[in-house]
């Protein structure tokens, strides 16, 4: 784990605040997990097609449980989170910037869990 100190002299080297750092982080793993995740969808729809001859109702049942097991998948709320956290930093930053109160993040719960 990077320590605080070595994420703001990294973040300041890029021209950038710790909270942009952190978002364009995140974003990169995204990124990253969404190619990941199209190759593995086109591999298996090729097979599942073409090779295996599966039909259409057996092809929706399989995207039906492979969409619920994306939604238990801890990156998704872990991806959130952080996502909340880097919005409140920001938020407080142009609060500190107008000198006007933070406001509270509307359905941060709701992000935070993935909804």
């Amino acid at each position: 784990m990077t320590s605080n100190r070595r994420r703001k002299q990294k973040a300041q080297a890029l021209g950038l605040n710790d909270a942009e750092l952190q978002l364009c982080e995140l974003l990169g793993q995204v990124i990253e997990l969404l190619r990941w995740n199209q190759v593995l969808g086109y591999s298996n729809q090729y097979l599942l097609h073409e090779k295996l001859a599966v039909g259409a109702d057996e092809r929706h049942r399989v995207m039906r449980a492979a969409a619920q097991a994306v939604e238990q998948d801890g990156r998704l709320q872990d991806w959130g989170k952080r996502l909340l956290e880097v919005q409140e930093t920001l938020r407080t930053i142009q609060a500190k910037m107008t000198g006007t109160a933070v406001q509270p993040a509307i359905g941060a719960a709701e992000a935070a869990n993935g909804g």
